[in-house]
């Protein structure tokens, strides 16, 4: 894979990425499944009950990735149980990647000119190389996502989860405020806001807070929560 193209390994990431989602996700356990879906207000009459493939997406990363309560993550079953798969291939490349995969805020940036587009972490400022066919088409500069992202290299992929942020949802989590229990029953659209941004990562006390939740094991169900609860993962089945 050496001798081949950013965009051609990147294509060879991709495929591995989701035939090892796939299979992380079958093993996810019914009672992990239902303390994620319930964690996110889309368990009901006692199964998920999502509103759109998305919000299912939010599910299944919590259950793979980082469930809440005392679950153990899916991804370590699939360690534990699946033959390895051959070294210096996409799949042992992504495996390995998703064992050092981190969730975390982010502010769009500039293409880059090796291909994909730089995020800016706005947790610990640095900025991060990402190939995403998603965003590299409909993303915009300064737009805010949030995103568990692995490094099968020098680039970074998503773990198959793009949530959609403005500043509302950032204020949620950075405020630690309360989880909506109101009607969600039509998609908003996220809205940039980029002054309110700015001026709310300019607070004082923003560094330490930022530093303080990309600590949190939970940031990634708080920021699904609030994201869903806001609409912008759309409407919600019994809200």
């Amino acid at each position: 894979m050496n001798d081949s193209t950013f965009e051609s390994r990147y294509a060879d990431y991709a495929q591995a990425r989701g035939v090892l989602l796939n299979a992380a996700a079958n093993r996810i356990p019914l009672a992990s499944l239902a303390a994620q879906a319930r964690a996110l207000h889309l368990w009901r009459h006692n199964r998920v009950e999502p509103g759109s493939e998305a919000q299912m997406a939010c599910v299944m990363d919590l259950g793979v990735f980082a469930p809440v309560g005392e679950h153990k993550p899916a991804l370590q079953r699939v360690l534990g149980a699946a033959i390895p798969p051959p070294p210096g291939s996409a799949d042992a490349a992504m495996l390995d990647a998703f064992t050092r995969a981190r969730f975390g805020l982010y502010r769009m940036g500039a293409p880059d000119p090796r291909g994909g587009i730089t995020l800016h972490d706005l947790c610990d400022g640095q900025e991060v190389w990402l190939m995403d066919s998603h965003l590299a088409q409909h993303g915009v500069p300064g737009m805010l996502v949030a995103a568990r992202l692995a490094w099968p290299e020098a680039f970074a992929m998503t773990c198959g989860v793009l949530c959609p942020m403005d500043v509302r949802v950032l204020l949620h989590i950075m405020e630690n405020r309360p989880p909506s229990q109101g009607p969600v029953g039509a998609f908003i659209q996220p809205q940039p806001h980029e002054p309110l941004v700015d001026r709310l990562l300019e607070e004082a006390a923003a560094p330490a807070r930022l530093a303080e939740l990309a600590r949190d094991p939970l940031l990634a169900a708080l920021t699904y929560r609030a994201a869903i609860d806001l609409g912008l993962f759309g409407p919600v089945p019994g809200r």
